[in-house]
């Protein structure tokens, strides 16, 4: 059996996304040779890396910029995928229309997006499009906690008042401040506390989940699998995404959107009335997140993609054991 190779072509200078990370961690976990490439060198060392290491996919996102057409990162997909090595393009985006709306086809062949619109997708870029959604990384049981994150509630994201995404949720964190003491990251000391994950989950008696882009069907953000994959009891606004992805009381708790009475009602029953059933929902969540929607689970769709498998465009909680 030939051993795969994948490549990773992304920032990995300067900004270690989630993206990257789980890849790269997923491509490990499915026993594939992974490595990654820095997409700011110049495009000489790019072909050079990527040639040397002779992968048989290419895993990318972030392209479709004016800096990158000019240096030729458009052109050297093209050229590799006419050499038979699969590109597999990431969008993780909440939009009705992607940034870059054109026929990709000549440098792409699949698209990995992070909502519903798959078909509406393929159409304008004339390539398959897949529904992938973010994943859990991965953690044998629980982290330890951090007196540093040791709050009621931690909600961890960007606020700005009036941002078309950020400006419901901003308002809602507001008005849950005036009753309980809600705790955002970064600040100065943690910065982006993506990789403190299994800390904040264990630590905080409550990780925020507020849901953007309604306008977008089935659209998910990492916080759910990124927290209740780290044993967070994590609350999220009630919305159809989640009732797709988690059962509700089971793997965490959904309150009323916008609704600061109902969210408290909640925040007590699980975490001062009821503990035991807190606990549970952390534990059920973990578990049901690092089984079925790990770095292994996403990285092995693609490579079931690459084989021709069957594949299925979206991993359902009903059709899951719960």
């Amino acid at each position: 059996m030939k051993q795969i190779r994948i490549v990773i072509l992304g920032d990995w200078g300067s900004y270690l996304s989630y993206f990257l990370m789980g890849s790269m961690e997923g491509a490990i976990r499915n026993e594939v040779w992974c490595r990654p490439v820095d997409l700011f060198q110049s495009i000489n060392k790019i072909r050079k890396q990527i040639m040397w290491f002779k992968p048989d996919i290419i895993v990318t996102h972030c392209i479709f910029a004016k800096r990158f057409e000019e240096i030729g990162v458009l052109d050297l997909l093209s050229e590799f995928k006419e050499k038979g090595i699969k590109i597999f393009y990431h969008m993780g985006d909440a939009r009705s229309v992607p940034r870059y709306p054109n026929d990709i086809s000549k440098y792409i062949d699949f698209c990995l997006i992070n909502h519903g619109l798959t078909k509406e997708f393929s159409k304008i870029w004339k390539v398959p499009c897949y529904q992938w959604p973010y994943m859990s990384l991965y953690q044998r049981s629980f982290g330890n906690e951090n007196k540093d994150f040791k709050y009621d509630v931690i909600f961890t994201g960007r606020l700005n008042k009036g941002h078309l995404h950020h400006g419901f949720r901003t308002d809602f964190i507001e008005k849950l401040q005036e009753r309980i003491k809600v705790k955002v990251f970064p600040n100065e000391k943690y910065g982006n506390t993506r990789f403190e994950t299994a800390e904040v989950a264990v630590s905080a008696n409550a990780v925020l989940g507020v849901q953007m882009g309604l306008d977008i069907p089935m659209y998910i953000d990492v916080r759910p699998f990124q927290y209740i994959g780290a044993g967070a009891l994590y609350f999220h606004d009630r919305c159809d995404v989640m009732r797709a992805f988690f059962q509700p009381g089971y793997h965490y708790v959904e309150y009323e959107r916008g609704e600061v009475k109902d969210f408290l009602d909640k925040y007590n029953y699980y975490v001062k009335k009821y503990p035991k059933k807190g606990k549970r929902i952390r534990e059920q969540g973990f578990q049901f997140c690092q089984t079925f929607h790990s770095t292994k689970e996403r990285v092995g769709f693609i490579l079931d993609v690459f084989q021709n498998s069957k594949v299925k465009n979206l991993i359902y909680l009903k059709d899951l054991p719960v």
